[in-house]
């Protein structure tokens, strides 16, 4: 099984109303970056949601259910991407039998498609022991697939350390897939982006 975290629980402070709500050719945003996973072949979406406390957070979940993804919400506000990704790795813990690799897309991954999704799937499932990191011109992009071992992994990275630091560790087995998907590291964080997405 192949699971996918979107880390989604941004406080959406440059762009100034939650992003991840906003129509981007038709569909809300965060329904963009989950059918684009389903699609490309996560067995599995968990969304990671703010606290039900914070605008638009009950929203997410409402869209996330729609689009055919579980959502888990934060009990309070995570101070980055890792802490968020690490509740939404609690959730999977729990599971009977633990995937083979878990994708990781932040919510904003406004330019990730689900041709791009199958591309990393179709690489990673052809030795799962590996992280497959998507390319193109030297620009990483998502999602990112980690073994489930690796995944489990960032929980124990020192403090004040990101998810990136795993591709660096001397013993991490890491392929760079170079894609040909121009907007693979594309989100969505200001007004200028939005208007670059919607045409506006």
């Amino acid at each position: 099984m192949i699971a996918a975290l979107v880390p989604a629980a941004g406080l959406s402070a440059r762009m100034g109303r939650p992003k991840l709500l906003l129509d981007v050719h038709g569909q809300p945003l965060i329904q963009r970056v989950i059918r684009a996973l389903k699609n490309g072949g996560a067995d599995r979406v968990l969304v990671i949601a703010p606290p039900i406390h914070q605008e638009g957070s009950i929203r997410i979940q409402e869209l996330a259910a729609d689009a055919g993804a579980e959502t888990t919400h934060l009990v309070a506000p995570t101070v980055d991407m890792r802490s968020t990704i690490e509740a939404g790795l609690l959730l999977v813990t729990g599971e009977f039998e633990p995937p083979s690799g878990v994708l990781i897309a932040p919510g904003d991954s406004v330019g990730m498609t689900s041709g791009l999704v199958a591309a990393v799937v179709r690489q990673f499932l052809t030795d799962p022991s590996r992280i497959i990191v998507p390319e193109r011109e030297g620009r990483r992009g998502h999602p990112l697939a980690l073994p489930w071992t690796v995944a489990m992994a960032i929980r124990n990275l020192p403090r004040n350390v990101g998810v990136n630091a795993l591709l660096s560790a001397p013993e991490a087995r890491v392929d760079r897939l170079l894609v040909a998907f121009p907007d693979l590291d594309a989100d969505l964080d200001t007004p200028e982006d939005y208007r670059r997405w919607s045409g506006a």
